[in-house]
């Protein structure tokens, strides 16, 4: 039926970091795949500036971590300024506990490089983006959905696919088209930001939180020496108006709120905005899902809206792909996806707002009760570890997932990211498999009889077409005698995105049969 040129199993609509991951997350789970983007091309702005430890762990499995990394410059230390003329607390970002990922840092670059990198490996791929294509409708069927595009030549063609994925901003047309209400409000915090050169009296890799009487300001390091981004709250901004964003302004707000001259020069880019915060009531509608800003919008404070929306993409496309290798997959497969994200979102408005809320104060008494709280807080060892676990991502569960079994006790969660073990064959992540279900043994004793016991249960899981590890504790490890990381589960299923599927006992490989047909609705070899 759909043997031609306009036929694909995916539909992206948008080519931001959400849309380019998506797009080579479908081909390297060997979906065929179509992109289009309104845009003539690629973005040449810096918009989104940070990019966390979770996200860097999905560029691993997706082979793209070394050329984004390479790219981008470490975020070793956090200066913030709780108030006006208050001495500024460091925070050693690099060496705060980050525990077992090997990301353990903030990494500064430019949306736009993170974009290249990203489309850049697409292209390697043999896929490019349709740039000046724009999405102009779309006719869902039992069985695929009718994708309309507009040319950029006046001319429109309609595409077919099996799934469409609109990842094309918070406007989202597609979103619209598929009817999912977005409940959105506006917080009412004017925020300006320029990407300027200039010599600052800091080190180039750190970055400053201004917490001043005149508003907030952030001051960030960016890749491009001598080149650094101010986000600047303009709490007097008249609603509607327009702000001059020239060098003398930002030289000012630099002066007046960091106490310096910076001797501004050279705008790169300049932006205004008013906060607006919402997420989708759904992801999901029929064949048609929404991913990124899409499906959620907020506070840039933290960084987290560029890595939400990479994360969205890489949960998304392995279940896909599941679904076509197995066409009796249940409908709780594709619905899990809405069901975990969501959550997500929903959690990061929260917390992003009421991060700003705290930032934006200014003047007062609850302006100087919360720099009264920082100079204190910013020294505990659990807001530091927020600082990095928690604003890297690494922390964050799908704790009510519900595609998931449990059946054995450990602190680590159904839902859970799977942690990166140092064991006898290196980092755990690098032993699981990028695109299928692995399932993980774990053995109870250095015994060979025990040994034999564990090989023979990973070779029965090979042989049916299942992928399994054995991970053993590396030799001399001091923690050798201290209880498994897994509590008592000696089996471990871990999904493609790296996160906790099922939990068991007694190398009893009938979880496998019992996680895949009774919870996905699928057999164990199409995991």
């Amino acid at each position: 039926m759909f043997a031609n040129a306009t036929h694909s199993d995916v539909i992206i609509v948008g080519a931001g970091p959400t849309g380019l991951t998506a797009a080579n997350e479908a081909r390297r789970h060997g979906l065929s795949v179509r992109i289009f983007d309104r845009k003539p091309h690629r973005s040449t702005v810096s918009k989104a500036l940070v990019v966390h430890a979770r996200t860097l762990e999905a560029f691993e499995s997706m082979g793209v971590a070394a050329q984004v990394v390479a790219a981008g410059v470490h975020f070793e230390t956090l200066r913030v300024i709780p108030g006006t003329g208050a001495t500024p607390v460091p925070v050693d970002l690099m060496n705060l506990d980050w525990g077992d990922t090997r990301y353990g840092y903030w990494l500064s670059l430019p949306q736009y490089e993170t974009e290249r990198c990203l489309e850049e490996h697409l292209n390697a791929q043999g896929t490019e983006v349709s740039w000046g294509c724009g999405f102009a409708g779309l006719t869902s069927f039992d069985d695929h959905v009718a994708v309309d595009i507009d040319l950029g030549d006046g001319s429109q063609r309609t595409y077919t696919a099996r799934w469409l994925v609109g990842c094309d901003g918070g406007r989202s047309p597609v979103r619209q088209a598929a009817e999912i209400p977005f409940d959105q409000q506006e917080i009412n915090q004017t925020f300006v930001i320029a990407d300027a050169l200039g010599e600052a009296p800091i080190p180039e890799n750190h970055g400053t939180s201004c917490m001043s009487d005149e508003g907030a300001l952030f001051f960030v390091p960016m890749p491009e020496p001598g080149r650094w981004r101010v986000i600047a709250h303009v709490p007097d901004a008249v609603d509607g108006e327009r702000i001059d964003i020239d060098v003398p302004y930002v030289e000012a707000l630099i002066r007046s709120r960091l106490g310096f001259d910076f001797g501004t020069r050279d705008l790169s880019w300049t932006s205004q905005f008013t906060l607006k915060q919402g997420v989708a009531r759904r992801y999901r509608a029929g064949r048609v899902f929404i991913a990124g800003d899409a499906a959620h919008l907020h506070s840039p404070v933290g960084g987290q809206g560029l890595n939400t929306g990479v994360q969205d993409a890489f949960a998304l496309l392995w279940r896909l792909a599941l679904a076509k290798r197995a066409p009796t997959a249940a409908p709780l497969l594709l619905d899990s996806y809405g069901t975990e994200r969501r959550t997500v979102a929903a959690s990061m408005v929260r917390n992003t707002t009421r991060a700003t809320r705290i930032v934006t104060l200014h003047r007062g008494i609850l302006a100087k009760v919360r720099s009264l709280v920082a100079r204190h807080a910013l020294r505990l060892q659990r807001v530091q570890h927020q600082l990095g676990r928690g604003v890297g991502m690494l922390d964050v569960a799908y704790t009510d997932t519900p595609v998931g079994l449990r059946e054995a006790r450990s602190k680590l969660g159904v839902g859970a990211r799977t942690p990166d073990l140092r064991g006898a064959d290196g980092p755990l992540h690098l032993q699981l498999s990028t695109r299928r279900h692995t399932v993980v043994l774990v053995p109870r004793d250095d015994s060979a009889e025990h040994a034999k016991t564990v090989a023979s249960a990973r070779a029965e899981l090979q042989a049916r077409g299942v992928e399994a590890r054995v991970w053993r504790r590396a030799p001399g490890d001091v923690a050798a005698q201290s209880p498994s990381p897994f509590g008592d589960a000696d089996v471990v299923i871990v999904r493609p995105d790296r996160v906790v599927a099922a939990l068991g006992r007694g190398l009893d490989l009938s979880l496998v049969d019992r996680y895949a047909e009774q919870v996905l609705g699928v057999p164990a070899s199409a995991l």
